[in-house]
């Protein structure tokens, strides 16, 4: 009876043993079943003088409804809002390039598109000094709208802002490679304040020269009156800029390693903080014109996924350049333009109509007549700053599962009262701008495909396994 009980206990252990993994296997897929499914609404560079609410055309609207259908959408606001005659403040000698400002109302404009997630880190931060970053965070925070990237010291700018939704806490952290020098916060210390302004990636750049061209610098610089060392293989340094010897000329760009882990260590702690990370980066580099990220911004965007960014996304070259997908998440090298409102900033400093051969008599209307030449130069001679995406990721937890991207025309065709403002793309104008996206972003492994009128990705549909890359 004793070897029957006996026998009877051991199957039910087999029994109970060999059901252990099923269970523990189905808890796993149900865990990952219900990891929330999100979606971010992604643009670029938002540069907004005028109002856009008022627009009503099916156009506008449907763009609206795709940034308000997402559960979180987000920009890079490329100026200053308030009213000047309001401001204590002053243009500073030191701008962006252009003195960017908009009415307060621009900011309540962009919300009620159902943008609610702001980078203040870029080279305009300061165009207004400190004052007119402070008022313009002011009003931001008036709104209830999530804003990071800027602070009154190095820690505030360099850290995450939240947002919380029904979908889980979103962390934004915003910083800039490019930027004044004058707007770069400075770290508190014990026994001395911070420095007020933005969140600075700075990058070190290093101008090597092989042997000819070295002596061909040594000698300008002697005949320009500049000390040089003894020896050839030392680096000449004149004006502020030096060259090193090496065995071929090119520039070597790294990030600085202090400004690099402080970054990545935000990360990491907001990794902690929030369910879900977003990292966004001004970047213009090396230019406006060049179609592919410097090595070291590819490198970068990578360590920041890797420290527990959603997504890396890139504002400031004014035009689309490629999408990546690294360890299943999106790393977006430039979302170009989103609002492009520049020529009708009034009013301007007297340095900018000076730069123009302009007098105290002239306004607005002769400064872009005379900056863009009848529409022939700049910005408004070349559709390419004038038409972008949306990127609409959708993420199943922390793994992007489709991606979707809305061209958007933002009328370079039109006057410029009107031009500047953002509206879904039709027809061939759509298929042209998912082309060249869908291009750009073939030398990163990423398969863009064209589907009534927008651009989509999916998981499999890369051209090589990037999606997984380390």
């Amino acid at each position: 009876m004793k070897n029957f009980v006996r026998t009877l206990f051991s199957m039910a252990l087999l029994v109970l043993g060999s059901a252990m993994p099923a269970a523990s296997q189905e808890t796993t897929d149900s865990s990952v079943a219900s990891e929330p499914q999100w979606s971010l609404a992604a643009t670029g560079d938002s540069i907004i003088t005028r109002r856009i609410a008022m627009y009503d055309d099916p156009t506008f609207m449907n763009l609206v409804d795709v940034i308000r259908n997402a559960d979180v959408a987000f920009t890079n606001l490329e100026l200053s809002l308030f009213r000047l005659w309001e401001f204590e403040g002053y243009p500073q000698a030191e701008s962006g390039g252009n003195w960017e400002i908009g009415p307060p109302e621009a900011a309540e404009d962009l919300k009620w598109m159902g943008i609610d997630l702001f980078n203040r880190a870029n080279n305009h931060t300061t165009d207004y000094g400190v004052e007119g970053m402070v008022e313009t965070n002011r009003l931001l925070d008036s709104l209830g709208v999530v804003h990071s990237g800027s602070g009154m010291n190095l820690g505030q700018a360099s850290q995450a802002a939240y947002l919380d939704t029904n979908k889980g806490r979103i962390a934004l952290i915003g910083l800039a490679t490019s930027f004044t020098p004058m707007s770069r916060a400075g770290q508190t210390r014990p026994d001395i304040p911070g420095r007020p302004g933005l969140n600075a990636l700075r990058v070190n750049h290093t101008y090597q020269l092989d042997s000819d061209r070295m002596v061909d610098w040594r000698r300008i610089v002697e005949s320009l009156g500049g000390d040089l060392p003894e020896s050839s293989e030392e680096p000449v340094r004149f004006r502020r800029v030096t060259f090193v010897p090496g065995s071929e000329s090119k520039i070597i760009s790294e990030v600085n390693p202090r400004d690099e882990e402080r970054i990545l260590q935000s990360i990491r702690s907001a990794s902690r903080q929030a369910d879900f990370v977003i990292v966004n980066s001004h970047s213009h580099d090396p230019n406006n014109n060049i179609l592919e990220p410097p090595d070291y911004i590819q490198e970068f965007a990578k360590k920041c996924v890797d420290a527990g960014a959603d997504t890396f996304i890139i504002h400031g070259p004014h035009q689309l350049r490629g999408v990546e997908v690294y360890k299943g998440k999106p790393i977006f090298y430039s979302l170009g333009d989103f609002v492009l409102q520049l020529e009708t900033i009034e009013p301007m400093p007297d340095e900018m109509y000076e730069r123009f051969g302009l007098g105290h008599e002239s306004l607005a209307g002769q400064l872009y007549d005379t900056r863009f030449k009848g529409d022939t130069v700049g910005f408004p001679s070349n559709p390419v700053w004038y038409e972008s995406v949306v990127a609409v990721p959708v993420f199943r937890g922390h793994r992007m599962i489709e991606m979707k991207l809305y061209p958007i025309d933002i009328g370079h065709k039109l006057p410029r009262p009107q031009r500047g403002t953002p509206r879904m793309a039709q027809g061939a104008l759509a298929e042209k701008i998912i082309d060249r996206l869908a291009t750009l972003s073939e030398p990163f492994g990423t398969r863009i495909e064209l589907e009534n009128g927008i651009g989509v990705w999916r998981p499999g549909s890369s051209t090589t396994t990037n999606d997984d890359r380390e």
